[in-house]
Formats: structure tokens, sequence, C-alpha cells
């Protein structure tokens, strides 16, 4: 049977292609109506019918992808590190070139401190200052003596918070003094004229006694004499009376300088605190200032934030005038994920979600030669910036799967900086779509059109 099959398939070329020469004798109309068809044409008809029937069947069952294509670059995990100045001042030193690798913290440049340092230095003055007139001034209100360290404050402050002290001390003293003596004072009259109380009170007892007696036996003494013991029992209840109200008089006396005194002290302690807590305000708005200044101070040196390398130097004079927010250096992290940040058109970032697969291109490597990366999106940016040429974009991150290309033999790996195409897979279309779509599209206009 397969003999057969092999004799057929040979033999049918010779059959097709054989001339049959039977009906070249026959009269030209004989020959015309019993020569039969040659099948070549028919073999080409059917030939054509199957290719166009493969051709839309492959068109109408096959997909291809569809694809957002976008441009970008290569950057570092947390993108390239830019170095500015916090505020204007003068270059005194360049410690690094472009290409060094330079670790954390490392100095690369310094800005003259001769503009922060002096204000600084004059701000941390003020503070000790403000911090020894808060010492007096606690000593004053009885917080403590006033003993300040010769170590921290100059002998000249201190001798004047000092004689401040014992001033202030001293009129504080010299009047409380004056209303002790004061209050001494009327201390004494109180105990005199309760003493001569006490002696007339005495004395009125026994006038009143004796003019009891004198009563009982006046139809028999001299009219002169009882009235005389009359009249010493009032005036023995007069000096009572007098000297009651007198000692009334001393008590109120008393409480007043009393009060006095305790309005000198509560005045003396008000007016201290207030000043206190005028001195404290002063000291901690100082003293933020203070830490304002020295972290301006600070930013004078200008220091490396990662492990990295100099990529860019823009500023190169010593002695040069530098001002807030200018470019001094770029650096690339060292030994960090590479991450691929692409700009999306506005009209295809509705297509775009996350995770979604990609193909890279980096220009770098010719992909019909050395072939493409895969990566998948990381995410995407919420709110569009303007590109010059491109007009609003949104920034994609991609991850990619792969950082290497085979090149000659070695692996390569992208670097930093490397400019690419990504093509972000966001969906499949059937073949057919591409050639129905614009005759809908056309037809679709063309009704609308009046």
């Amino acid at each position: 049977m397969f003999k057969r099959l092999l004799q057929t398939i040979t033999e049918w070329p010779q059959k097709m292609f054989r001339r049959d020469d039977a009906y070249e004798f026959h009269p030209t109309m004989a020959e015309i109506e019993e020569r039969p068809v040659n099948p070549l044409g028919r073999i080409i008809f059917w030939v054509i019918v199957v290719t166009m029937v493969f051709f839309v069947s492959w068109m109408c069952l096959g997909t291809i992808d569809v694809v957002v294509s976008a441009r970008g670059l290569v950057i570092p995990e947390g993108d390239v590190k830019i170095l500015q100045p916090l505020d204007t001042g003068v270059v005194s030193a360049i410690r690094c070139r472009e290409g060094d690798f330079v670790k954390k913290e490392q100095v690369l440049m310094e800005i003259d401190p001769s503009i922060t340092a002096p204000e600084l230095e004059s701000k941390k003055e003020t503070l000790r200052y403000l911090e020894l007139e808060k010492m007096r001034l606690n000593a004053s209100i009885g917080k403590g003596g006033f003993s300040p360290d010769s170590k921290v404050h100059d002998q000249e402050s201190i001798k004047t918070q000092r004689d401040l002290y014992r001033s202030s001390m001293l009129s504080l003293t010299e009047q409380l003094n004056a209303k002790r003596a004061e209050l001494k004072k009327i201390e004494e009259e109180v105990k005199s004229a309760a003493k001569d109380r006490a002696y007339n009170t005495s004395l009125l007892g026994l006038a009143r006694d004796r003019e009891k007696r004198l009563k009982a036996v006046a139809d028999i003494i001299t009219r002169n004499e009882y009235e005389k013991a009359v009249n010493d029992v009032l005036t023995y209840t007069n000096a009572v009376e007098q000297l009651t109200h007198k000692l009334e008089q001393l008590a109120q006396q008393k409480n007043q300088v009393l009060h006095e005194i305790a309005y000198i002290n509560e005045s003396f302690r008000t007016t201290t605190l207030k000043e206190y807590s005028d001195k404290h305000k002063t000291a901690t708005e100082i003293g933020a200032e203070i830490d304002k200044t020295s972290f301006r101070n600070q930013k004078q040196r200008i220091l490396s934030p990662v492990d990295g390398y100099i990529s860019n130097l823009y500023f190169h004079t010593i002695g040069g005038v530098v001002t807030p927010a200018q470019k001094l250096m770029t650096i690339v992290p060292f030994n960090t994920p590479l991450v691929l940040k692409v700009s999306v058109l506005n009209k295809d970032i509705g297509f775009i979600k996350d995770r979604m697969p990609v193909s890279i291109k980096i220009d770098t490597f010719d992909f019909q030669k050395y072939g493409i990366l895969n990566g998948t999106i990381r995410s995407i940016s919420h709110h569009s910036t303007d590109d010059e040429k491109l007009g609003p974009v949104y920034e994609v991150f991609i991850n990619p799967i792969e950082t290497t290309f085979l090149v000659e033999g070695r692996r390569m790996p992208i670097t930093s900086g490397m400019s690419l195409t990504a093509e972000i897979k966001v969906g499949k279309r059937r073949i057919i779509e591409f050639f129905v779509y614009p005759l809908i599209k056309y037809l679709d206009e063309g009704i609308k059109v009046r």
C-alpha cells in the first residue's frame, strides 16, 4: 500500500503536465469540444481559495499583544541623590571628583562657616547670660543659693549678676526691716497699753468697792468724800475705756503692718517670678534659634547620604558662591536594586495596572541582537507631571526580572542612567480587528457628518 501511494504521488505531476496529443488530429471544433479542461487553472483557483480561507481564519482566530510604549531610564532604588546647600555661602573646599566612590557621612564639600559661626556663638553667649539671670532670680525667691560656675560663665557676668542679687536682696531686707521695726514698736505700745489697762482696771475695782462702802454710810460722812469716790470710779472707767480703744487701734495698726510685710514679700516674689518667666521664655526662643543655627552650621559641610559614586559634579570653583537649593553634585547609590522609571502618556495611563508584564528594550543593547528584558509594573503615580515635549505624563516604576544581557559570552549588567523603551502589555486583540476597526471608525465618523 505504501508503494502504491508513493507511485501515485510520483505519477501525479507527470499526468498533470503530460501533453495529451490524442485530440490534435481531430477537427478543430471536435478537438475543442472533446479535449478535457487543463487542471492547472482549477488547482490555482483552489489554492487561492484555501489560502484566503486560511488567512481569514488566522485573522479571526489569531491574537496579538496590545502594548503601550513608554520611554524612561534605569535608576537605583530611591533614585539618584542630589546634594544641595541650605544657605548662601562661599565654597572653601571640594573633597571629591566625578567618579569617586564615597562612603556614607563622608565630607564632600565645605562651605565657609564664617557667616553662621559668629551668629551661633553670639546666641550661645546670650543663652548663657539668660541662664545666669534665671539662677539669680531663683536664688532671690529662695530656690537655692546663687553660686554660678566660673567655668561656664565669665567673671564679669557673674560679678554683674551677683551685684544685682545683693542689691535686690538688700532693698527687700531694708523694706522688711523698716516694717519689722514699726511692728516691734507697735507691739511694745500694745504691751505698755495692756499693762496700763490692767493697772487701771484693778484701780477701778478698788474705786467701785470704796464707792459702794461710802454709799452705805453716806449719811454719816461728808458729801465731798462720797463725791470724790464717785469721781474716782468715773476717772478709772474712762481710763480703761481709752486704753481699750488704744489697744484696738494698735491691733489694727499691727494687722496693717503685717499686711504690708506680706505684700512686700508677695510683690517681690511676683515681680521676680514674672521676670523669671520672661527670661525663661526668651531663653527657650534663643535655644530654638541656636538649634536652627546649629543645623544650618552643620549643613555647611556637605556629607554623602549613602555609599555610592559621584555621578555629576556641578560646582568646581573654590571661593565661588553657592545659593540655596543649587545643584552641587549627584550620587548614584552603591549596591542598591535597580528600578526602571518610564513616562506614560496621559491617553495610555487608563489601561495600565499594577503587576502587568513589561518587555524592556535597553538602548545600549540592540534588542534584535541581544534580546529584551522582562519586568512587572511596581507602582503608578497618582498625578501627572508636565513634560516639555510630551505634555502631561504619569511616572510608572517597573521592577526588572533580569538585569543582565549575554554579550559575546559574558553577562553585562544594566547600569543607572541607561535609556530604554518599555512595552507594557495591556491586553490582546484579534488580528482582524486591526483591519475592521479603521473601517468602522470611518463609517461612524462619516454618518455623523451632516
